[in-house]
C-alpha cells in the first residue's frame, strides 16, 4: 500500500476521516431516524433470537447502534472505533454498555451471541484471525459485503471476500458454518463455536 495513502487512512481504513464517514452515513439515513432501517434490525434481532435463543448479545463494530438497540434487553456490550458513533449510540443504549475501541484488540466477555455486521471488510486478516481464534462464544452473526465498487478506497473496504472465503476463514479459526440468515443483508451468515 502506498505510504501517503496509508497515512491518510481513518479508523475505518478509508481515506475519509471519521467525521466525513459519519456525515455520509447520516445522509444515507443509516441511523435511528430511518424507521425502515430500525425495522430491518428489529426483524434481524427477532430472527436471530429465534434461531439462537441467546440470552446475551455483543455487537462488534456497532456503528450507529441500531442492532444493539434492537437487542437492548439482552445487550451486553456495544463496541465501535468511532467516537462519533459511540456518542450517537449513547442516545439509544446505556453508556455503560458502550466501549469505544478496536474490538479486535480487546477482551470480549460475551459467551452467547456476538455480531459483526458490515465491519470486517474494513479489517485486515492479520487482526481478524487472532480475534476470531481467541473468541469464545456460542454463536457469531456475521455479514460483510461481497461487492467491490469504486467507493471502496474512500469507505475503507480493504478486505472484501466472497461467502466461501469468509466461511473458510471462520472455520480456520475454529467456527462452524451454521446457516445463511439473510438479515440484515442477503449475505449474512451464522456460525457456531
Amino acid at each position: 500500500m502506498n505510504k501517503s495513502l496509508n497515512a491518510e487512512r481513518n479508523s475505518f481504513n478509508g481515506t475519509w476521516n471519521d467525521a466525513k464517514c459519519f456525515e455520509h452515513e447520516m445522509k444515507l439515513s443509516i441511523n435511528m431516524d430511518n424507521q425502515g432501517y430500525v425495522s430491518m434490525f428489529e426483524n434481524t434481532a427477532k430472527k436471530i433470537r429465534e434461531i439462537t435463543n441467546a440470552k446475551s448479545f455483543t455487537d462488534c463494530g456497532g456503528g450507529m447502534g441500531v442492532y444493539a438497540y434492537a437487542m437492548r434487553d439482552i445487550l451486553n456490550k456495544y463496541y465501535d472505533l468511532s467516537p462519533l458513533h459511540c456518542e450517537y449510540a449513547s442516545k439509544y443504549i446505556p453508556k455503560e454498555k458502550i466501549i469505544q475501541g478496536d474490538f479486535t484488540t480487546l477482551k470480549i466477555d460475551e459467551k452467547e451471541l456476538v455480531s459483526s455486521i458490515e465491519v470486517m471488510e474494513h479489517i485486515e486478516d492479520e487482526k481478524l484471525i487472532p480475534f476470531l481464534t481467541n473468541l469464545e462464544c456460542k454463536y457469531f452473526h456475521f455479514s460483510s459485503t461481497p461487492h467491490k465498487t469504486d467507493f471502496d478506497v474512500e469507505w475503507g473496504h480493504i478486505n472484501i471476500k466472497q461467502e466461501n472465503e469468509w466461511i473458510k476463514l471462520f472455520e480456520d479459526c475454529g467456527f462452524k458454518y451454521h446457516s445463511n440468515v439473510d438479515l440484515p443483508t442477503t449475505w449474512s451468515l451464522l456460525f457456531t463455536k
